[in-house]
């Protein structure tokens, strides 16, 4: 059984990092290009790593037992001038599911739990997140789970392989802007 924890500041994350940093370079070539070889480092994704822990960092862990099989971090309240016209938002940095648990609706999990469960003084009148424009599987569960393509950095990735930037407007919001 898969058992989620929200954890709500920088501070009390400390006892899981040991457990973030393994799985997260047992998923780094999951990313494209590989987190590590965006830094040209042999060790992984130290750099990357580091900046996932921000003071409007947030963190949705999950366990089976006590082993740490997934991850996920968005940054609370998060404005950057690409996408301002879809901030403040809840800017969805990474998730990180071990290969093991993959296909038990881990990743939905923390998405459903952004969407739908977050505390109020946390919700955002948008989600963002990003990816690359090959990752299909992806793209289509954006698609279908109401984001919508907000930008497009042409073939910053590779030939034809472009980032993507996806928001969507939470109906939570949206009844309430009403």
């Amino acid at each position: 059984m898969i058992k989620f924890n929200f954890v709500d500041n920088v501070n009390d994350i400390a006892p899981y990092k040991a457990q973030m940093w393994e799985l997260l370079c047992l998923c780094d070539k999951d990313f494209y290009p590989s987190l590590s070889s965006r830094e040209n480092n042999d060790v992984g994704p130290v750099n990357y790593f580091e900046g996932l822990f921000l003071d409007n960092a947030k963190f949705l862990l999950a366990f089976a037992e006590e082993q740490l099989v997934g991850f996920s971090v968005f940054l609370h309240d998060y404005f950057e001038p690409l996408i301002a016209k879809f901030t403040p938002c809840n800017y969805i940095k990474i998730a990180c599911v071990h290969p093991s648990y993959r296909g038990l609706r881990i990743a939905s999990s923390f998405n459903s739990f952004i969407e739908e469960n977050l505390p109020t003084n946390l919700v955002m009148p948008y989600i963002v997140r990003r990816t690359w424009s090959t990752n299909f599987p992806q793209l289509k569960l954006l698609e279908r789970n109401g984001y919508n393509l907000v930008h497009k950095f042409e073939n910053d990735r590779g030939n034809n392989i472009s980032t993507v930037y996806f928001a969507k407007l939470l109906e939570y919001t949206q009844q309430n802007l009403a």
